[in-house]
C-alpha cells in the first residue's frame, strides 16, 4: 500500500525557512522602491498597513490556538508584502486590511498554519479582493501621480492595459514605456526587468527551484508567442501580454510558495506546466482582467496529487529497473554454468 505524507516545509529546519523568506523579502523590496516611485508615499503606507494586519491577524490566531509566536517565522511578512503589489496604488486601505485577513485566518490558519495550507494565502486574498471590491482593485492612477497618502484619492482613475487585452483590443503605449513600467497597473507588477532581476536572485540564492517556474514560463511563452490574444505579431503580443498581466509576478512570487508546491522535483514540472494551463484557460475564458491568482488556487488543489502520483510512478519505475536487472544477472548466470 502506498503511503505517502506531505510534511510544511517549514516544520523540519526553522532556520532555513528564515533564510528563505528572508530572500523573498529582500526581492520584494525593489519592487517596492519601484512602487514609491511612480506612486509616492502611499505605495509604502499600502505595504506597511497590509503587514501590519498579517502580523497581527497571526499572532492573534496563534494565541487562540495555544501557541508561542515564533518570532523568526515571518510567513506572514511576506504575505503581508505581496499582496499589495498586486492592486492598484489607489486601492483603500480597508481593502488591502480585508484581504490580509481574509488571508492569514481563513486560509493559513485554518489549515493549520504556516506551511499547511492548501491555497496559496496571497493569491487567495487578492482573489477575496477582487471578488468583493473589483472597481477598487483594478481602478489605477497614472505613473507619477500625487496620491494623497490618507483618505480618498482625488485623482482620475481608469482600467489599465490589462483592460484593453481583456476586451480583445490593442494597449496603446509605447514598448520602452512598457519596459520601464510607465503605465497604468498594478503597483508592484509592471516593470518587467525588475522582475527579472528579482527571478535571477531567488534562483541564484537557491530560495525558489527551477522546475516550476521552468514549466510555467515555457508554456506561456509559448502560447502567447502561438496564439496571441490580439491582432499583433507574436513578439509583441508577448511583450504586451508579460509587462500588463499578472503572470510574471505569479511565477516567480506565488508560484513557488512552498506550503503549496509540491516536493518532488517531477511533481514540480507537471505543477508549473499545470498552473500555465490554467493561467491561459482563466486569460481566454475568465471574466476578470487579471485571473492568475484564481488559476494559481485552482493549481493549488492538484499539488498533493502530484506529488503522490509522481511517487507512485518512480516506485514503479524501480521496480522495472530492478526487475530488469534481476533478468540480466540470472540471464549471465546462466550463460557461465
Amino acid at each position: 500500500m502506498l503511503q505517502y505524507e506531505q510534511k510544511a516545509p517549514y516544520v523540519r529546519n526553522r532556520d532555513s525557512a528564515f533564510t528563505f523568506m528572508m530572500d523573498v523579502v529582500i526581492a520584494l523590496l525593489p519592487l517596492y522602491f519601484m512602487a514609491f516611485y511612480f506612486y509616492g508615499f502611499r505605495a509604502l503606507m499600502m505595504g506597511l498597513f497590509s503587514v501590519a494586519a498579517a502580523v497581527v491577524s497571526d499572532v492573534v490566531c496563534l494565541l487562540l490556538e495555544g501557541k508561542k509566536p515564533y518570532l523568526r517565522d515571518i510567513s506572514s511578512v511576506v504575505i503581508g508584502m505581496i499582496l499589495p503589489l498586486m492592486m492598484s496604488a489607489a486601492t483603500p486601505y480597508y481593502v488591502v486590511v480585508s484581504a490580509e485577513v481574509f488571508a492569514v485566518v481563513f486560509v493559513k490558519h485554518v489549515f493549520g498554519g504556516v506551511g499547511q495550507s492548501v491555497f496559496n494565502p496571497a493569491a487567495a486574498g487578492f482573489a477575496f479582493a477582487a471578488a468583493c471590491w473589483p472597481s477598487q482593485v483594478f481602478s489605477y492612477p497614472a505613473p507619477f501621480s500625487s496620491l494623497e497618502v490618507f483618505g480618498p484619492v482625488s485623482q482620475t482613475l481608469s482600467n489599465g492595459p490589462s483592460w484593453n487585452l481583456f476586451q480583445g483590443g490593442v494597449p496603446t503605449i509605447d514598448v520602452l514605456d512598457l519596459l520601464l513600467g510607465k503605465f497604468m497597473g498594478p503597483m508592484g507588477l509592471t516593470n518587467i526587468l525588475v522582475l527579472a532581476t528579482c527571478l535571477f536572485y531567488l534562483l541564484f540564492r537557491g530560495a525558489i527551484g527551477w522546475q516550476a517556474p521552468l514549466s510555467f514560463f515555457a508554456i506561456m511563452v509559448t502560447a502567447m508567442l502561438c496564439f496571441p490574444r490580439v491582432p499583433e505579431s507574436g513578439p509583441m503580443s508577448l511583450v504586451h501580454e508579460a509587462t500588463t498581466g499578472m503572470w510574471v509576478f505569479g511565477g516567480i512570487f506565488l508560484l513557488n510558495e512552498p506550503g503549496t508546491l509540491p516536493k518532488r522535483s517531477s511533481a514540480r514540472l507537471a505543477y508549473g506546466a499545470l498552473a500555465a494551463v490554467f493561467t491561459i484557460l482563466f486569460q481566454r475564458f475568465g471574466q476578470m482582467e487579471q485571473t492568475f491568482a484564481f488559476a494559481l488556487l485552482l493549481t493549488n488543489v492538484f499539488g498533493f496529487t502530484l506529488d503522490r502520483n509522481s511517487e507512485r510512478l518512480l516506485r514503479q519505475l524501480r521496480r522495472a529497473y530492478l526487475a530488469t536487472r534481476t533478468k540480466h544477472s540470472e540471464k549471465k548466470s546462466a550463460q557461465r554454468a
